[in-house]
């Protein structure tokens, strides 16, 4: 009997001071590990590789968990088993760590084979190896290019594994037929490392029919839509609902192109009918709403969230990357149809194209989330991935590119940009991600959304606003990072302890105030936004929004010295605001009588502020002193009235921000310590209450 024992690992990648980027609680599982692991489980199960053959299937993920190199060495050692181990999915932002852990299983005399987007793309569209890759091959790793579930591929690389004669180079030209191949089955042995235990991944299709050059998709997995099929796709959501898992992320590149896209979302619904009722996100396309029941269907079938390439919101930039499918006077309407359905709308958004500059980056971002209305962005810096045509383009035109794929990661500037010199193009992104995912920004969200999709835009807010604040990409992020002292790029020194101790008090110090910010911060988000359909809140909800048309028209006023236009805007405002006040003063039911008299108090102080407001003769002081009356004395003068304990989380917010700074500056005993019991029993009450909420809805 011979034994071969079959490892898969998901590689991570180093963060900047070159530890692992490795978390407690990782984003979502890889649908690649999943596959494959479903993949060697049929092979073993049909004796693919003869009958005296015992395979068994271990799978680790880089990223929430540490690989145990030596007790994969050690099984290697044994006479009677052979090992051999897989890198799957391989990102270019991934290879350095995939390099280092290959390398040093290669010192033990582990047979290693690597694959996955890097791999593939650089092998697909360049004559030969490139040096990162032939610098695996000369210490005999086995690199892998192109999709393994052709029939009898996997079986051929496990059989040359167990005879020890694996090739330098497997070039899979092949595009395997889906429609049979094993659908990825929720894994048993890492669903609970994940913040979404209830959730998996499905490929139910691979390629993508557009021609984008910054993509890899089309060149490693290529134009022509292939998709497994629908009965094997929904027998494996419904197996895996009897295992717990009730969310789904189908990471199709391009699910709408799906040809049988209608059977699954049929398939969906009669599992629904039966009591079976999953949720799914979808990856799609900007023009995926115009086919014929598509968007209808998606809802019916219990869609929840549409992710789009939007990628850019100016016709240059997209015309420049060939992203032709994409015309942004439908932008609006595209939103309005998928909202219309119940469905929220969560684009891909790329920061650092040809016509980008931060003038006109922190334009967009303001007409993205103000005009066109998404619920979330994911933002990524322009990366000239291995596998893209930008890329290739730009090794042919000798252009200077960064050498250190672990960059590759769209958090960081691998090239020159023409409009944005060295730091700038960074610093577009990071105030991108502040300008979508500032409080503000987050509240007039909340206040749009519908009920039924309240709490999983809150969720995803909090996320994405963590991502911002520590400087990290929401999608490779995670709930608590972990540092292990000895998972370092080799290239940095590794700490002793005392050093290594240090960092990490300091970054769980820091993680601890970012966490406590945010807690304190939603609180306030959650009194703002909890009841969209109350009249309170929708009050709220038309006056942010007519405020923030108001600003933006103000500040093109500004530019072109319109004073009395600016001030124009600003009496109407006012003047509308002062009824719509009295009008909610003289509701019943919804609003109490303290409330009611309070609102018509300011109302009162709204129009007497008018009377002495002159828009004939204005300055930009004048202009600039109603704006602050409008922000700070009506539209937070009305939060604190109409909506319940809001006054009192911005007095404790203000009252612990004081004394901690009272602290820091050494001015202990001007702290007022006769409150801090008030304060505490306060904050307790608030905190129960809002974590009550929010965990009763997870």
């Amino acid at each position: 009997m011979k034994r071969l024992h079959v490892v898969f690992i998901r590689p991570s990648r180093y963060d900047d001071e070159g530890y692992v980027v490795r978390f407690a609680r990782g984003v979502l599982p890889s649908n690649t590990l999943c596959c494959l692991e479903s993949l060697t489980e049929r092979v073993a199960e049909r004796r693919d590789l003869g009958p005296d053959v015992q395979v068994t299937v271990d799978v680790f993920d880089d990223t929430v968990q540490r690989i145990p190199v030596h007790r994969i060495a050690k099984l290697s050692r044994r006479t009677d088993t052979t090992v051999v181990v897989g890198f799957v999915g391989v990102q270019s932002n991934q290879f350095m760590r995939a390099s280092d852990l290959a390398l040093e299983l290669r010192e033990h005399g582990v047979q290693v084979m690597i694959g996955g987007f890097h791999v593939s793309g650089v092998l697909t569209l360049f004559e030969k190896p490139s040096y990162e890759l032939q610098r695996l091959l000369d210490h005999g790793v086995t690199l892998v290019k192109g999709e393994v579930e052709a029939e009898g591929v996997m079986a051929m690389l496990l059989g040359d594994a167990i005879n020890r004669a694996m090739k330098p180079i497997y070039n899979i030209t092949e595009w395997p037929d889906l429609a049979a191949a094993p659908v990825p089955r929720a894994s048993k042995k890492l669903q609970g490392r994940y913040v979404g235990k209830q959730m998996a991944t499905i490929d139910t299709s691979r390629g993508c029919p557009f021609n984008c050059s910054f993509c890899t998709i089309i060149n490693v997995q290529g134009r022509r839509m292939r998709y497994r099929s629908s009965a094997l796709v929904l027998k494996a959501i419904e197996e895996n609902y009897a295992h717990g898992v009730r969310f789904y992320f189908f990471t199709d590149d391009n699910f709408s192109r799906n040809p049988v896209w209608n059977e699954i979302f049929e398939g969906l619904i009669a599992l629904r009918n039966r009591g079976i009722k999953v949720q799914f996100m979808m990856q799609t396309d900007t023009q995926a709403h115009r086919i014929p029941n598509f968007v209808e269907k998606a809802a019916e079938a219990g869609c929840y969230l549409a992710f789009i390439g939007m990628e850019s919101v100016n016709p240059e930039n997209l015309k420049a990357v060939g992203k032709r499918q994409n015309h942004t006077h439908e932008y609006v309407q595209m939103v309005e149809n998928w909202h219309n359905h119940g469905i929220l709308v969560h684009v891909g958004y790329i920061i650092g194209l040809p016509f980008d500059s931060q003038e006109s980056v922190r334009h967009d971002m303001d007409y993205l989330r103000n005009q066109i209305k998404v619920d979330l962005a994911s933002l990524f810096m322009l990366t000239p991935l291995p596998g893209s045509r930008d890329h290739w383009q730009m090794i042919q035109d000798h252009v200077p590119v960064d050498g250190d794929y672990n960059e590759y990661d769209g958090l960081h500037e691998t090239f020159r940009h023409e409009l944005m010199p060295n730091g700038a193009w960074r610093a577009a992104y990071d105030e991108a991600m502040n300008i979508l995912y500032s409080k503000e920004n987050i509240i007039a969200a909340l206040l749009r959304t519908t009920p039924q999709r309240y709490w999983e835009i809150l969720g995803f807010s909090i996320w994405y606003r963590y991502s911002a604040l520590i400087g990290a990409h929401p999608m490779a992020t995670g709930i608590f990072r972990l540092k292990d002292r000895r998972s370092r790029r080799p290239i940095f020194p590794r700490e002793n302890v005392l050093q290594y101790g240090w960092r990490r008090m300091k970054d769980s110090y820091h993680g601890l105030m970012t966490y406590l910010g945010l807690f304190f911060e939603f609180q306030e988000v959650w009194m703002l936004t909890r009841k969209p359909s109350d009249p309170r809140w929708a009050t709220l909800a038309d006056l942010r929004e007519r405020w923030s048309g108001v600003q933006r028209r103000i500040a093109e006023y500004d530019l072109q010295g319109r004073y009395a236009d600016a001030a124009q805007e600003l009496k109407v405002m006012l003047s509308s605001t002062a009824d719509r006040l009295r009008q909610l003063s003289r509701a019943s039911g919804h609003v109490s009588f303290f409330v009611r008299r309070n609102l018509q108090k300011k109302a009162a102080e709204v129009e007497s502020y008018l009377r002495t407001f002159d828009v004939q003769m204005p300055g930009w002081n004048h202009v600039a002193d109603a704006e602050r009356f409008v922000s700070q004395t009506v539209i937070a003068g009305y939060e604190e009235i109409a909506i319940r304990y809001v006054a009192k989380r911005r007095q404790f917010n203000a009252f612990r921000r004081d004394s901690f700074e009272r602290i820091k500056a050494g001015r202990l005993l001007s702290v007022n310590l006769l409150r801090v019991p008030y304060a505490m029993v306060c904050e307790i009450f608030f905190a129960s209450r809002f974590a009550m909420h929010f965990l009763a809805r997870i």
